[in-house]
């Protein structure tokens, strides 16, 4: 049984909503960032990364995103709901369209494994972005959980497409948004009833966020009516959910030349011709400054744990490790990840200009791999799986002051 929480959102002005939304600030370089503050007032960027700030300390800044936020309000940028409701959105972008829908989660159903990982988190991080939502009182950013095969909930919506949403823009990247409020109390007791009926949620993007969510829940023993025992969540049926592959490049061979490298790879896998580069469950392609190689690597044993039989974790168990000595992901400065949304011609790139040495193509991840590693507790390597939809900070903004 999975609940939802109605909200009362923080939402950008209808004459502003097409310039608040923003990205996280930590994917934009640094001249980008100072370009988006500098050209557009209303960005979202002047909340979550108030300029200025220097060696502030973390309080300070903490400090700085709330004034900031509330400085919206006061100049009208931000308006708050008159009362609880759910949300419906959508974001087309390249084709594919994802709408879901957006409320608040129950912490208790992820603590009780009815919100499930895939991924483990750091401990250091879930605290400091606990401190943060207790210092700024809002969550700006849903985590995106989706739902599993089996469960076609996303009919309900389909009459709301007859409707003209509050909110329909399209962003520079490309990516159109629509918003929806849900006012319909049957379309409302409807989404109750089905996600009463769900066993489970997939945590898709947002690990941390969940997580901190928990831990502030925990730390002001919030029950079911306080707003901080719930996550902001943007939750999506399987189907329009859009799993891509992440690559891998490495900056050297191990003082291995390329030749040598492609001869110890048989011990990886069966070599197989490779003019332009493809993948299967199974197969990767590798690219060297030589071309493109194909590598069907050793199957995994017949007992082996979900988490174990994916790609990217036999690509590390049997070459990364073994032949290019790179035992931890997240820590050898050798290693990138490329997001597959940017095509292998970025791969050849890297390697044609000495970036890299080696690139590694990999099948992107299946839901049903996803759902398996986290049926079974177990955690996907470090950057698996590039998701999509990404989704923006400051269109919609959960207010977890208790007395709100």
């Amino acid at each position: 049984m999975i609940a939802l929480r109605p909200f009362r959102a923080w939402r950008p002005a209808p004459d502003k909503a097409h310039l608040v939304g923003s990205r996280t600030y930590v994917s934009y370089s640094e001249a980008e960032l100072a370009d988006r503050l500098a050209g557009n007032p209303w960005t979202f960027l002047h909340v979550i990364h108030p300029p200025g700030l220097g060696d502030a300390t973390r309080a300070e800044r903490f400090a700085a995103v709330r004034a900031a936020f509330h400085d919206f309000v006061h100049r009208g940028v931000m308006v708050r709901d008159a009362k609880p409701t759910l949300y419906v959105y959508e974001q087309q972008h390249r084709g594919n369209v994802s709408r879901g829908i957006i409320a608040g989660v129950s912490v208790r159903d992820y603590r009780e494994g009815r919100i499930r990982v895939h991924e483990q988190t750091l401990t250091a991080r879930e605290y400091l972005f606990a401190e943060y939502l207790a210092s700024t009182g809002i969550n700006a950013e849903p985590v995106l959980l989706c739902t599993p095969a089996g469960i076609a909930w996303e009919a309900l919506l389909d009459p709301l497409l007859n409707i003209r949403p509050d909110v329909d823009f399209s962003t520079t990247d490309r990516v159109r948004h629509r918003l929806w409020t849900v006012h319909d109390p049957a379309l409302e007791q409807a989404l109750h009833k089905t996600f009463a009926e769900v066993p489970a949620l997939y945590i898709a993007d947002g690990h941390h966020r969940m997580a901190s969510s928990a831990r502030l829940s925990e730390a002001h023993d919030a029950d079911e009516n306080d707003p901080r025992a719930w996550c902001l969540a943007f939750i999506v049926p399987k189907p329009q959910l859009y799993i891509y592959n992440f690559d891998r490049t490495v900056a050297d061979l191990g003082g291995l030349s390329e030749a040598d490298f492609l001869d110890r790879l048989r011990q990886a896998g069966d070599p197989i011709p490779m003019a332009a580069p493809w993948t299967e469950p199974g197969l990767v392609a590798v690219r060297t400054p030589g071309g493109w190689h194909g590598l069907r690597l050793t199957p995994p044993p017949a007992d082996a744990a979900p988490d174990a039989r994916l790609d990217a974790a036999r690509l590390s168990e049997l070459v990364l490790g073994p032949i290019l000595g790179i035992q931890d992901l997240r820590t050898d400065p050798r290693v990138g990840f490329v997001p597959g949304t940017q095509g292998t011609s970025a791969l050849e790139h890297m390697v044609e200009a000495g970036e890299a040495a080696v690139a590694f193509h990999l099948h992107a991840v299946s839901f049903a791999e996803l759902q398996a590693v986290a049926d079974h507790g177990g955690t996907m390597p470090p950057k698996s799986t590039w998701i999509e939809p990404k989704l923006r900070s400051g269109l919609l903004v959960y207010d977890l002051d208790p007395k709100g």
